[in-house]
């Protein structure tokens, strides 16, 4: 395949525009509800994901009526660029929201771009926010959502108006996009420890008493999560919007430990995607193993309510592969980037194949040995809590299939150089369509322009 061939089938950039009848058309009341469940931290730790010692019994049962997505990435280690890409069909670098949004990184959207919630607004949906959503965290009017509900973090707040707000769907004149965010399962962990399962630890994580202990309030914030989405779904189905609601579960990136979140590894971009709507092909309890990123989801479902997908989207619609009119999958491989946050120095790029990581770094570093025996209470850095060697390379390789848990980097391996090679160009070109603005020098980042500023301004 040729660098042109891949970037159709994987960029889909103007290819992602679909023919259609409708397209651009105001759906009637026929067209599906859409209801969006996400939340923080989660990775695919979950039972149906193949994670036993968790309880997840409401999102296993979900997964087993709907559809799930077993290689589903974010475009990110960090919770507000993964939720932008999955709302925009845009990478970070090119939505311009590369970090968290919030005080002191201060990323934001670009003007100009368009969220799932101004799209289905576009098109006859009433748009309406239930709880968290960390993309303009003093604005969501501007992101399209019509209606408020409830902007607490507070799981139980959301839980409420999500039920009161379904109760009432079957009295609307038109359909609904309602998007509920819980900030579980971010830390704190406050809902004591889960260990009735036992517990699971991931292969760069050490078999340690701390990271056990931290592990079981980890699944036992799960537990609790579960049990928050399970009053929602059983509220849904009870309801007369059931069999005309196309349910959307997901997370903005990985786990919260070392190895996985504030870094572009696999754990760090692995995140769950369940969708469902009764007597659908999103229902049967099917399992798409095709990789899949975040990005693709917004093209994924204007596409099924047979709407117009945007031609700046560079995500693609799995609608064509779902429908079995095509055996070919939409992608080959999927991209995320690390904009450091915290203390972390991990300043990254990566390309995924379905057999190979190819991690690039553009900040200098030393290599942290996994598995690790620190918690993220202190991983305060590399340097001073975790055992480290050597300067870090420009790139890590691994091969995610032998190494599920990026243990052993073959970047420096004689007989891996034809694959260093090939996924690096795949990478450059991939920074090259989204206007990485690291190809033109080291990254400028709002807290530098803010400070400048205040410095040209003569401020104290």
């Amino acid at each position: 395949m040729n660098r042109r061939q891949f970037l159709k089938c994987t960029l889909g950039m103007s290819a992602a525009v679909l023919p259609s009848a409708l397209a651009g058309a105001k759906p009637d009341r026929r067209q599906p509800n859409i209801l969006m469940i996400t939340c923080h931290d989660l990775g695919q730790h979950l039972g149906c994901y193949g994670i036993d010692t968790v309880h997840t019994p409401n999102l296993d049962r979900l997964a087993a009526r709907g559809m799930r997505f077993a290689n589903f990435y974010s475009t990110s280690a960090v919770c507000s660029p993964g939720r932008a890409s999955l709302h925009t069909g845009r990478y970070p670098q090119s939505n311009g929201l590369m970090g968290l949004t919030h005080a002191p990184w201060w990323w934001r959207l670009n003007d100009g771009e368009r969220h799932t919630a101004k799209l289905l607004k576009d098109n006859g949906y009433r748009t309406v926010l239930i709880g968290y959503q960390h993309i303009d965290r003093d604005h969501p009017d501007r992101l399209g959502y019509e209606t408020v509900l409830s902007e607490q973090s507070v799981a139980s707040e959301t839980v409420r108006a999500a039920k009161d707000f379904i109760h009432s769907a079957g009295n609307m004149d038109k359909p609904f996009f309602a998007k509920v965010g819980f900030k579980e399962v971010h830390r704190k962990f406050t809902h004591g420890t889960d260990t009735s399962k036992g517990v699971f630890i991931p292969g760069y994580l050490q078999n340690t008493p701390v990271i056990r202990d931290d592990l079981a309030a980890f699944q036992a914030t799960i537990k609790y999560f579960d049990e928050q989405v399970g009053e929602i779904l059983d509220a849904l189905d009870a309801s007369d919007a059931a069999d005309n609601t196309l349910v959307i579960m997901t997370s903005d990136h990985g786990i919260p430990y070392p190895g996985a979140k504030w870094s572009v590894r696999k754990a760090g971009t692995e995140v769950p995607l369940i969708m469902y709507q009764p007597d659908t092909l999103f229902s049967g309890g099917k399992v798409i193993e095709q990789i899949m990123s975040n990005v693709d989801v917004l093209p994924t479902l204007l596409d099924y309510l047979e709407a117009e997908i945007p031609g700046n989207i560079q995500g693609v619609s799995f609608m064509p592969f779902l429908k079995d009119e095509t055996d070919a999958p939409p992608r080959t491989c999927v991209y995320s980037q690390y904009t450091p946050d915290m203390k972390r120095d991990n300043l990254s790029r990566s390309v995924m194949t379905e057999r190979y990581h190819l991690i690039r770094y553009f900040d200098q570093g030393r290599t942290v040995d996994y598995p690790v025996d620190v918690v993220p209470q202190v991983f305060a850095s590399h340097e001073q809590r975790c055992k480290t060697r050597g300067t870090r390379p420009f790139y890590q390789l691994y091969d995610i299939k032998e190494d599920p848990w990026e243990l052993h980097d073959l970047g420096s391996e004689p007989e891996y150089a034809d694959v260093v090679a090939e996924l690096s160009a795949q990478l450059l070109d991939w920074m090259q369509q989204v206007d990485d603005p690291l190809l033109e020098g080291p990254l400028r980042t709002p807290y530098y322009d803010r400070a400048l500023q205040s410095l040209l301004n003569g401020a104290g």
